[in-house]
């Protein structure tokens, strides 16, 4: 890796507040109120509008080359999906409840497609993966540590400890396969497609009592990230050749 690849691998000051203000927002919408969402809006679209009005200059060529490279691949994405959401609407008016969740859809769309398209520009399929794998594990832990102190006064020591084994059950993966992703591409690529498909079996759209909005905003955040990262990889694995 090249002086010059090394750097652009390290986020910037701008960037580190931007991801900051999206990990605020995002606790704010979670804990305290739905409003608050905005703050991750900041993160996610200030830097960009403060770089277009010429206020913030923090990238060079090949950065502002990616990131509108980036924000091609996202109004595509959006844009499909708003329409898609809107036909569905009109389609089946009687049947879809309104809610603010299709727009949160449409939103989440956009960004992933935005953030998959720059990390895999900057990081190539790998390492955009292994990251992937390790907020995916990290976020999971946190929320089973969570859980466990919340009910600690309220199951026994044998209760506690097998909650603590199955948390470790569903978070060990996810690092294991973090891992992985740096020396056998293309068998933690096939290892992602079928967790994704056992994601979209768990949470099947209109199954129960969830709203089909609830259910495909699950299944984006959690399926379209492994999903995108699972093709990545076997794309990279059949290019490279063999694992290593």
């Amino acid at each position: 890796m090249t002086e010059g690849s090394t750097k652009r691998s390290l986020p910037a000051l701008s960037g580190l507040v931007a991801g900051g203000l999206v990990i605020l927002g995002v606790a704010l919408f979670m804990f305290v109120h739905k409003g608050l969402l905005v703050v991750a809006g900041l993160g996610t679209f200030g830097p960009g509008i403060l770089r277009e009005l010429g206020w913030l200059n923090d990238q060079d060529e090949f950065q502002r080359e990616a990131a509108h490279r980036a924000g091609y691949h996202a109004y595509l994405v959006g844009g499909f999906v708003a329409l898609l959401v809107y036909a569905a609407l009109e389609v089946w008016e009687a049947q879809l409840q309104a809610s603010s969740e299709w727009v949160l859809l449409v939103l989440v769309a956009l960004w992933l497609a935005w953030l998959f398209s720059s990390l895999m520009k900057f990081w190539g399929a790998r390492r955009t993966a292994s990251t992937v794998l390790l907020v995916f594990g990290s976020f999971w832990a946190v929320f089973a540590i969570a859980t466990i102190i919340t009910e600690a006064g309220s199951v026994d020591a044998g209760d506690a400890i097998l909650g603590v084994l199955a948390s470790l059950g569903i978070v060990g993966p996810f690092f294991l396969l973090a891992w992985t992703a740096h020396r056998m591409p293309r068998v933690t690529g096939i290892l992602l497609l079928v967790v994704s498909v056992v994601f979209v079996m768990a949470f099947k759209p209109g199954a129960g009592t969830q709203r089909w909005s609830t259910t495909l905003l699950t299944d984006a955040l959690l399926i379209v990230p492994l999903a995108a990262s699972g093709i990545a990889l076997l794309r990279e694995g059949a290019v490279g050749g063999q694992d290593m």
